[in-house]
């Protein structure tokens, strides 16, 4: 059986990270059984540093992208087989878009912004012990920010990142219409992979922030991810 290295739920989300959504959705649309291990300690587990990864048969696959890639070759393209190749071109860049780009806005509205940065600190280090969590919190918020910077969008001001943001769900929500899926009305990984980030936009009540308004603002991503979740993570009410 697969076993899933990931975060852990919180309220009707699988997971915080859009990624660990990503792969945990795909196995739910795919019907591949798993079981799941959570906890911010896996991170010392991975050998990348980041969650989610899979054990498989004591094969150990770290990163979202090659997870699914390996568990679509496994079982005989359970969720992809169905798409054209030009689809699945489209599925590619589209997935793409969401990781390198879209994901960008999630992690600066709730790292960078202050009124978020309060709610992070304390749940990712309000554990942490005295005179740890006088400094941790601050280094790792310091280091999110120089990735950012390094992958660009941190050079960008607050109104800019929103609309690079909205540019990128304004696509998505073009790409899908008014079809179930992206595809048509059978799921494929790339769904997963939407779901995963936009469930942390739409869904979650926890964290407010411009790019999260304006994901709302599109009834039809709104219906999409709310679909996902009645339809794979009903179990989580």
């Amino acid at each position: 059986m697969i076993e899933l290295y990931n975060f852990g739920a919180r309220g009707k989300i699988c997971d915080p990270s859009p990624f660990c959504v990503k792969v945990e959705t795909y196995l739910r649309m795919a019907g591949v059984p798993f079981e799941t291990h959570s906890g911010p300690d896996n991170l010392r587990k991975s050998p990348k540093d980041k969650l989610p990864f899979i054990r498989d048969d004591g094969e150990v696959i770290a990163d979202s992208s090659f997870i699914i890639r390996h568990l679509e070759e496994k079982h005989d393209h359970t969720l992809d087989g169905h798409l054209t190749d030009a689809q699945k071109a489209a599925a590619h860049a589209l997935t793409k878009m969401i990781d390198e780009n879209l994901y960008w806005t999630l992690v600066y509205s709730r790292w960078i912004l202050d009124h978020n940065w309060i709610i992070i600190k304390q749940m990712f280090f309000g554990s942490l012990p005295f005179p740890l969590k006088l400094f941790v919190p601050g280094m790792v918020r310091k280091n999110v920010l120089k990735g950012m910077k390094g992958h660009g969008i941190g050079r960008h001001s607050n109104n800019e990142i929103t609309e690079i943001g909205t540019w990128d769900l304004k696509a998505l929500s073009d790409a899908l219409g008014d079809k179930e899926y992206f595809f048509g009305d059978r799921p494929c990984s790339m769904d997963a992979a939407a779901y995963g980030i936009l469930s942390q936009m739409i869904l979650s009540d926890t964290f407010t922030a411009p790019i999260f308004d304006a994901a709302r603002k599109h009834d039809n991503l709104v219906a999409f991810t709310t679909r996902i979740c009645d339809k794979y993570f009903a179990d989580l009410g």
